[in-house]
């Protein structure tokens, strides 16, 4: 074969070659939108052929372009795509192009998982802040606007002053300060605290639940620190708040609990005035006390004195003991005054400065610590009918035995009777002062304006100015004391009747294991104001007319109903309206404010019993009532300002 024949027969095969190699051809994609318009997803795939590009991200842009998708290329689902592709696998249904959905108005929120109707503990992060979202629209696949639903101007969510808890501004979670719930008030967050700090400094008290917010359990050790940061350095009384925690989850509900406790100081002993020991068994009128003294205040003896004698001396004053307040701060005690005596009529200071004697014959008074020796008039017997009723227009009265039943004694000082009152009426502009007992089987009356004491009360109607002080035992009587009641010496009890006081009662014992029924109660009462009072009523009546002429609508729309000749009046009518309302208002708040200190008085009276407290027995303070279910031992009642009830402490 020539060299030209071989010539030819190359160019034939590589013409051959040119016709049978494949074409350069780009990888192609077709797709398929959801019926929303909202995402693209790959429909069909033809590899690239010869030297054609192959599946890349910018392929996928070109031809997302070439199809009139305006949508941005999702990332994740292209990468996912390049990564099935290379491995040979399908890539259809694959979405690469997804739409800009609508945003809608979001407020500021605390996203969580806990459950904020329950407690959050200190250092404890019980959520994440969300920023407030403004609305705006979307778009779909072909660049159509969506509008958002809901295009409100959102409200931002942000830490109170004081909201016992931190944010991260970077993460925005939220972290506790504090025991306490979370609460949003205006937009705001913040924690109310769960321990509160009695108002005297005495006790901390705290509502403990079964579980926090994330349905943990916790114990009393949690308020450590928050204690510890709040300044208090008293105990924690974990035995308390443990049992309150079981008791909590056991039941489910809410338990209050006093965490820390105060020590209360001991009031000091004011000086005070001792009677001379009398060996007479009828100038012994009453009862002495420990070492043979006897204090006016406390059992208010009127002896009988004749020229010369010794009436008794002065002590000088005890000092108290300081208590503490749960921060750990002495609270001094109250008391320890000295006592000092001015002489009255029939009365001598002797040379020592202390001792005092009598100058003439009569009763002993000691009143606004004046000393004196009075006028008396002296029963050689009982008030019976040999006496007939005694009514004195001056001077005390003195009986050497009983009052009988139906008789009456009246004295504008004192009457001092060395046996028993029975079923009769007796009136006291001083002091009523019984040896023996009241027995009135539900006749008759016992008033004074100053103190009674007596060994014993049986159904008797007593009415006393002071304060009244019945050793032994106070039985179905109607009792009303505008100062303290006392039951202390020997069995001390109270049952039966109702016995009330504007101060206190103190009693070793109240009521009867037969459970009788008996009403103890302060009835301290509320200065009413009159003068505001009558201002309130006035205003309200002058608002109730200018009301009832113009009517009750707001100011805007009453002035659009007035006609143009009666604008300028109607403008000073609303504004006097204005002014009255504030008024009102500025009222309504002193009244308020009145009633509220009211309420913080109540809180310094008390009923104490010493011993024990029956079932069957009424406790009333500030309009509220305790019913006792069972015996209870040594208890304190008082009134508690804030929660407007009667709270029950261990003495």
């Amino acid at each position: 074969m020539t060299e030209q024949d071989n010539s030819s027969q190359k160019t034939k095969l590589r013409n051959m070659e040119k016709r049978t190699a494949p074409e350069d051809r780009n990888a192609t994609l077709e797709f398929k939108l959801t019926h929303d318009k909202m995402a693209a997803f790959i429909s069909a795939y033809t590899p690239a052929e010869g030297n054609g590009s192959t599946l890349s991200l910018e392929l996928m842009k070109a031809e997302l372009e070439r199809s009139g998708i305006r949508g941005e290329l999702d990332h994740d689902g292209a990468m996912f795509a390049l990564k099935r592709s290379a491995e040979g696998k399908s890539i259809i249904n694959v979405a690469l192009v997804r739409a800009l959905y609508p945003q809608n108005a979001v407020d500021g929120q605390i996203i969580t998982d806990a459950d904020l109707n329950f407690p959050v503990l200190p250092g404890m992060e019980f959520g994440r802040l969300s920023e407030a979202v403004p609305a705006s629209p979307g778009k779909n696949l072909y660049g159509e606007e969506i509008p958002a639903e809901d295009t409100h101007t959102p409200t931002p969510l942000d830490l109170a002053p004081d909201s016992n808890c931190s944010l991260d501004a970077e993460t925005g979670k939220l972290t506790a300060k504090t025991y306490g719930l979370v609460r949003i008030t205006d937009h705001q967050v913040s924690i109310e605290p769960l321990i509160i700090i009695s108002s005297d400094m005495m006790s901390v008290k705290t509502r403990l639940y079964p579980y926090d917010c994330f349905s943990m359990r916790y114990d009393l050790g949690a308020m450590e620190k928050v204690l510890e940061g709040m300044g208090i350095t008293r105990p924690l009384q974990h035995v308390v708040g443990q049992t309150a925690i079981k008791k909590a989850r056991e039941t489910g509900e809410v338990q209050e609990a006093v965490i820390v406790t105060g020590t209360e100081p001991i009031p000091g002993q004011d000086g005070y005035f001792e009677y001379a020991r009398e060996d007479k068994a009828a100038t012994s009128i009453g009862t002495t006390g420990e070492d043979d003294r006897v204090d006016f205040k406390d059992r208010g003896v009127h002896p009988m004195v004749g020229p010369g004698d010794v009436i008794g001396k002065i002590h000088p004053p005890v000092e108290g003991k300081s208590g503490e307040d749960v921060y750990g701060r002495l609270t001094p005690p109250p008391g320890g005054n000295p006592l000092e005596i001015k002489t009255g009529a029939h009365v001598a200071p002797m040379p020592d400065g202390i001792t005092y004697k009598a100058t003439s014959t009569g009763i002993v008074h000691f009143q606004d610590n004046t000393l004196a020796v009075k006028d008396v008039l002296e029963t050689k017997g009982d008030v019976d009918y040999s006496t007939g009723n005694i009514k004195l227009e001056k001077g005390s009265v003195h009986v050497n035995g009983s009052i009988r039943e139906g008789f009456t004694v009246e004295a504008p000082a004192h009457v001092v009777v060395a046996d028993s009152i029975e079923g009769s009426k007796v009136t006291a502009g001083g002091d009523v002062e019984v040896k023996g007992g009241l027995v009135m089987a539900g006749k008759g009356v016992v008033k004074a304006a100053g103190i009674i004491t007596a060994q014993f009360a049986s159904n008797a109607h007593i009415e006393c100015g002071d304060e009244i002080i019945i050793k032994h035992e106070i039985s179905n009587c109607l009792i009303r004391c505008k100062g303290p009641v006392s039951a202390l010496g020997g069995k001390g009890i109270i049952q039966g009747g109702v016995v009330t006081s504007e101060v206190s009662i103190e009693a070793n014992e109240i009521g009867s294991e037969i459970g009788v029924k008996t009403v103890v109660g302060i009835t301290a009462k509320q200065k009413p104001n009159t003068k505001l009072s009558q201002e309130r009523d006035a205003l309200r009546a002058r608002l109730l007319k200018i009301n009832s002429a113009i009517g009750q609508g707001d100011d805007e729309s009453i002035i659009k109903g007035t006609p143009p000749a009666k604008l300028e009046q109607m403008k000073q009518i609303l504004m006097l309206r204005g002014r009255i309302k504030i008024k009102l208002k500025e009222i309504r708040k002193q009244l308020s404010k009145e009633l509220n200190d009211y309420y913080k008085s109540l809180e310094r009276l008390s009923i104490r019993v010493h011993r024990k407290i029956h079932p069957g027995v009424e406790i009333k303070i500030g309009g509220k009532t305790v019913q006792i279910s069972k015996p209870t031992a040594r208890m304190k009642f008082r009134f508690d300002a804030d929660e407007r009830t009667i709270i029950a402490t261990k003495l």
